[in-house]
């Protein structure tokens, strides 16, 4: 059982990465913000690295959580897929959007083997799984690749809409989405045919 001055300090972290950042909110920051001793952290994290591996993780439970439950009373799972973008217009919209922490994360920590950076990459892969299930549930074609891509749309609407506070981001992934499903739909019944991303030759303007 976790203790509360743990938790408190978790939730002060969380609060103060989101809105500040990771590397501008010093330990001192948050241990006065949760009103505990640098020995709490030290006991049940070790470091400030593992101190923010442990809030991402946290925030990766939360967010998947909240995503499954919001599309749980729909049966089919191709709405469930598209469910999951009405949710997130809505996180969005909400007045304590912040922006992604796991984006932050990667950005903030470039070194792909650093802690943080890890997590965020678990944390993208656990969002693929949520959208494979979903597929193969399905009955997509190229379940895989399929939930690849969702995943992809999803993470790109979070970055677009750190940017510009709308929901807008999600009601664009949301009609990329369908054009994909759609597309795996009309392809279901032809193995031989999987989806595969096309490189489209740019223009010169």
């Amino acid at each position: 059982m976790a203790s509360p001055k743990r938790d408190r300090l978790l939730n002060c972290a969380r609060h103060l990465f989101e809105t500040e950042g990771f590397h501008t909110t010093g330990i001192d920051r948050i241990l006065e913000e949760a009103g505990v001793a640098k020995m709490t952290l030290y006991n049940n994290f070790g470091s400030k690295d593992m101190l923010i591996v442990a809030v991402l993780n946290r925030a990766s439970d939360d967010m998947l959580q909240k995503l499954e439950g919001t599309v749980s009373h729909l049966n089919d799972p191709y709405e469930q897929i598209l469910g999951i973008f009405d949710a997130l217009a809505g996180w969005y919209s909400s007045e304590d959007f912040c922006g992604c922490m796991f984006q932050a994360a990667v950005a903030e920590f470039p070194d792909p083997e650093s802690e943080p950076a890890m997590a965020a990459r678990r944390h993208l892969m656990r969002l693929t799984e949520l959208f494979l299930d979903m597929t193969r549930r399905a009955e997509l074609n190229d379940a895989e690749t399929l939930a690849s891509m969702l995943a992809m749309i999803a993470s790109g609407a979070n970055c677009t809409a750190r940017q510009i506070r709308t929901q807008t981001p999600a009601l664009h992934a949301r009609q990329i989405a369908e054009i994909l499903l759609e597309r795996a739909c009309s392809r279901r019944l032809s193995p031989d045919n999987p989806i595969r991303p096309q490189a489209t030759k740019l223009q010169t303007l």
